[in-house]
């Protein structure tokens, strides 16, 4: 009773709110949260659901849900929206431009985000582009000029984008303010001038090949309103920065500039160890430490392997150093302001750790990492202390985890969610599915489990390994990413026995296969059809899309 009156009490607080505040709020929130967080109450909180929600992300969403959305709103107010065809949302896209019209049904758009776009579906997508003149913001990735259309967006600012070197059409928006882009491998060899908008006050560039230093560095010449620019070099270079290169093209051609975020991989020669005392010394200057207070840390390690980086640490991943002895050497004293120094790390998301020697730095400590990438053994002993927000955790190849460094782990990752990792590593980890205590915390935790693996044919897993596989993840499991011998009874067996699931992915190994489509569906005799499933198929790797299952019983009130 007093729970009742407790709850009546609440209800009673939030519908005493006044419109006004309630559109407030809702304008702030994404939509699709809003909608379901709200929409059973009444009458009042839908319509104000309607006329406010401006701000929708489909990231990971089930068809179900994205059906249920899309039936009860009016796109026409909509002013951000973010589709994605990953392995989540496999089909997305497509079944999007199936239903609706970007230039029709989304006139108010301000802010776009395409991620994952196959490449039969980009240049659909691309062509109507154009008719978004309210769009300010833009997110694309795997960009080709070959698929690029004229485009006119007269009111866009700002555009992140991942594309290969061949950019000659970005010319086109030339009233553009930031951009952030990332050099994909497509024709990365073909180096071309990057012909920036003079109008650019912030600036972005993520790259891999150190071939590409000299053509970014040219291309920044004519940027005298740049504000901030970003460098970030992601595979190991063969030869240190040069800081003093740095200091004079910024002298010369950004007088603007007051930050500067940078972060360089690099090897270097243990027989010449002068070339990292000239390569920090070369970002030591008055320039850096007295005018413009950009100070830098450089780790080095004993293997011949280096990172310089501005502080605080700039880039969302940190790939820890292999060796037993990790150097350090910074241009900011740590007495001169404690709190900046102690925090180097706030930036950092995702762990990287390449070797069984790497160790946490100090200054982890106050870091929330949520992602951690393992590519070797891994002593959990040496990191727990930073990984207890983690989310989202990956085993790669080399990795090999003992069952009871895999239990330390899951018992202090209380927010562990997803996890990728071969099955050869999660087999091991787990005593071949017998260890019951870490069964319980992987079915209790992971909603998305993806085995996968360098080499596909080890990773086929039978009908024992998919009946464990089910017994452990089916209460939580909504995405689901494996490869199996025979597409035979098993697919239709997974839709069956995991009622959780929004999205599956299977990789079928076998020179006889089936054809995956609605009518192979309807003889596996499951609840789906194609009124609550998208099938998308590409060779061996089969999507699938879920909508209606038995879950929908917690989202009929949305109706």
């Amino acid at each position: 009773m007093r729970r009742k009156r407790r709850q009546r009490t609440c209800s009673t607080l939030l519908e005493g709110l006044p419109n006004e505040l309630l559109a407030q709020i809702f304008s702030y929130l994404n939509g699709v949260d809003a909608i379901y967080a709200f929409s059973c109450l009444n009458n009042r909180f839908k319509c104000l659901l309607i006329e406010t929600c401006e701000l929708f992300d489909f990231k990971s969403i089930s068809k179900l849900k994205f059906d249920l959305v899309l039936q009860h709103q009016n796109t026409k107010r909509w002013k951000s929206l973010r589709i994605s065809d990953d392995e989540h949302t496999p089909g997305h896209t497509e079944y999007v431009c199936q239903v609706y019209s970007l230039s029709n049904d989304f006139p108010q758009l301000q802010s776009l985000v395409l991620l994952h776009l196959h490449s039969q579906k980009m240049c659909t997508v691309l062509s109507q582009l154009s008719s978004l003149k309210t769009l300010v913001s833009l997110t694309i990735k795997s960009l080709c000029r070959e698929i690029m259309p004229p485009l006119d967006l007269p009111n866009l600012k700002k555009l992140v984008f991942g594309a290969c070197s061949h950019i000659d059409w970005i010319k086109n928006f030339s009233q553009l303010e930031s951009v952030e882009y990332t050099i994909e491998n497509c024709h990365w060899f073909i180096i071309n001038d990057l012909p920036w908008p003079s109008t650019l006050t912030h600036l972005r560039i993520i790259f891999h090949y150190e071939e590409c230093w000299s053509i970014i560095q040219r291309s920044l010449f004519h940027l005298s309103l740049l504000n901030t620019l970003e460098i970030y070099q992601i595979q190991r270079a063969t030869m240190p920065p040069n800081g003093q290169i740095w200091e004079t093209l910024i002298r010369s051609s950004l007088p603007l500039l007051k930050i500067f975020k940078f972060y360089f991989n690099f090897k270097y020669s243990l027989q010449s160890p002068y070339q990292m005392d000239e390569a920090v010394a070369s970002f030591s200057t008055p320039f850096y430490i007295l005018e413009n207070k950009w100070f830098i840390r450089c780790d080095i390690s004993d293997r011949g392997c280096a990172l310089l980086y501005s502080l605080p640490f700039p880039f969302e991943t940190y790939t820890a150093l292999q060796g037993n002895n990790i150097k350090t050497i910074s241009t900011f004293l740590d007495d001169y302001n404690n709190d900046f120094y102690t925090n180097i790390f706030s930036n950092v998301t995702t762990l990287e750790v390449l070797y069984k020697s790497s160790e946490p730095d100090e200054n982890f400590h106050s870091n929330g990492l949520i992602n951690l990438t393992i590519h070797n053994d891994f002593d959990s002993i040496k990191w727990i202390h930073v990984l207890n927000k983690l989310q989202h955790l990956e085993m790669h190849f080399l990795t090999a985890m003992p069952p009871n460094n895999f239990l330390h782990i899951l018992k202090n990752a209380p927010h562990l969610r997803s996890l990728v990792t071969e099955k050869r590593i999660l087999q091991i980890a787990t005593e071949h599915w017998n260890n019951i205590s870490i069964c319980d915390h992987l079915s209790c935790k992971i909603i998305s489990l993806k085995l996968c693996g360098r080499h596909a044919r080890t990773q086929y897993i039978n009908k024992h390994a998919t009946q464990q596989i089910i017994r452990i993840f089916s209460s939580k499991c909504q995405h689901l990413s494996l490869c199996i011998q025979s597409s035979d009874n098993t697919i239709g067996f997974i839709l069956e026995n995991m009622p959780q699931l929004q999205s599956l992915h299977v990789n079928i190994y076998g020179k006889i296969k089936s054809l995956i489509d609605m009518t192979w569906l309807q003889k596996e005799q499951t609840i789906f059809n194609s009124s609550n499933c998208i099938i998308l198929s590409n060779g061996d790797d089969h999507y699938f899309w879920l909508g209606k299952h038995q879950s929908y019983k917690n989202l009929k009130c949305v109706k």
